[in-house]
């Protein structure tokens, strides 16, 4: 099936000349092209995947595995500059909108729980933590009755605000991408002062069984950024496509 005249027209690739002769110019979009466009693809290194990306914490047991390897969600922050409008710069033009200030807005982060719960733990011992608020242990209860058994927390007590530089934290959040062999950093971002303002409502309920998760939602002051270039030589065999799009990147992405 061609292509419409004025597709080919405004690609300047229509004139009357051509359509005397009633020549067919799909030949210009050709599977050799597809394959010079997949194959500098795999030069770069092949595509950016959503599924690839680190998330650590400056906290103690910010680090660790449990925390940073069930991390199932997560977002690059966004960038925005609040504005503000001057008009008469110039005799005709309109008003003009010029930055002033960077906004850093909040991040969500999402985490699977496992059955000891350690990451929601991890989260709200944080949170605790900002009010100065001593959480309650109890070992060796091995039913749901004897823990809500015991003396229960002080009616009178108070909450004492903690000074930010004692809860807030570092967060980084990298970007990487699967190389030949290890994993390929290629951005990471520094959130700066970040503490969890807000830890959402984990569901539970009767019916089919699913993996506990638990959201958490972060303010932080401002982020900065480390970009990676990666001059490393890209190591991969000679095949580069078959005839199905989903096996087009290089056999090392």
């Amino acid at each position: 099936m061609g292509f419409p005249l004025y597709f080919l027209g405004f690609l300047g690739l229509y004139n009357p000349v051509l359509a005397i002769y009633n020549i067919d110019l799909t030949f210009l979009f050709s599977v050799s092209s597809i394959k010079n466009l997949m194959a500098k693809i795999g030069v770069g290194r092949g595509m950016s995947l959503t599924t690839s990306y680190l998330v650590k914490f400056g906290r103690k047991g910010g680090s660790d595995e449990a925390i940073t390897l069930f991390c199932d969600e997560a977002q690059l922050p966004n960038v925005q500059a609040a504005t503000a409008q001057i008009a008469g710069r110039y005799t005709g033009e309109g008003p003009y909108q010029y930055p002033h200030t960077r906004l850093f807005t909040d991040i969500s982060l999402g985490f699977l729980c496992d059955a000891q719960l350690t990451q929601l733990k991890f989260f709200q011992q944080w949170y605790d933590d900002i009010f100065n608020s001593t959480s309650t242990y109890k070992k060796g209860l091995g039913t749901p009755e004897n823990m809500t058994s015991g003396k229960l927390p002080d009616r009178q007590r108070v909450n004492r605000l903690k000074f930010p530089a004692e809860y807030t934290s570092t967060t980084w959040i990298t970007k990487v991408e699967q190389g030949p062999g290890y994993d390929r950093p290629t951005i990471t971002y520094i959130l700066e002062n970040s503490y969890p303002y807000a830890i959402d409502a984990v569901p539970l309920s009767y019916g089919s069984s699913q993996v506990t998760r638990v959201n958490v939602n972060f303010h932080y002051v401002r982020h900065s950024i480390i970009y990676n270039k990666d001059t490393t030589p890209l190591v991969r065999d000679k095949t580069l496509f078959n005839s199905d799009f989903a096996d087009n990147f290089p056999t090392t992405v």
